[in-house]
């Protein structure tokens, strides 16, 4: 992706406007098709691809700085991660939030073992430095790059504990099926899966 010299002003008026429309329009839920319908109307926008256009060279090129700069971190930025941020309105549970729900206010971050993509850390019981356990977030759409790092860990001899924690959203749950299928998975590798049931 080339470095565009976009003025701050401008990307912050932009990220601002396409982070609001992606959030109506439930953007983690979307089809590609949709994606992409919504990539074209964002172009075609003459408050986003027009304002964009100057500083990108051509309308080709708007589609590919929206998708890999400010939509690449829609998700880490909903979560109050990464330079975007600042910019989302309707905020996500954050890792902290999600491992407090899902194991309890007792386990806090082990300083230093926040990770990102996926969304990741090592954790304890606070005031024990004896109980520790890996725990990694996200969507069930990226439940394979949830499960890798517990596998890269077992495939390296690493036996502390594992929590996958799928985030399971209201207005679309995971099916008895699907969870099924979850469950079997984490038998067969030896780590937990919970569910974040996120409003």
């Amino acid at each position: 992706m080339t470095d565009y010299k976009i003025p701050q002003d401008v990307e912050a008026a932009i990220v601002t406007r396409i982070y609001e429309y992606a959030d109506k329009a439930r953007w983690t839920h979307l089809q590609d098709s949709d994606r992409t319908r919504l990539y074209q109307e964002w172009t075609d926008d003459p408050q986003i691809g027009g304002r964009l256009l100057g500083f990108v060279g051509q309308t080709a090129n708007i589609r590919p700085w929206l998708k890999d700069c400010p939509m690449k971190e829609y998700e880490r930025a909903r979560r109050g991660v990464g330079k975007y941020a600042k910019y989302v309105k309707n905020r996500a549970a954050t890792l902290e939030q999600i491992i407090e729900r899902s194991l309890g206010r007792e386990w806090e971050i082990v300083p230093g073992t926040k990770r990102q993509k996926p969304m990741r850390a090592t954790v304890r019981k606070a005031g024990s430095e004896d109980e520790e356990r890996h725990f990694v977030a996200g969507a069930a759409s990226s439940l394979k790059h949830l499960v890798w790092p517990a596998v890269l860990d077992r495939a390296n001899g690493e036996t502390a504990p594992w929590t996958i924690c799928v985030v399971d959203p209201f207005l679309d749950p995971l099916t008895r099926e699907q969870k099924a299928e979850h469950q079997r998975m984490a038998a067969f590798l030896g780590v937990r899966i919970t569910y974040f049931d996120e409003m």
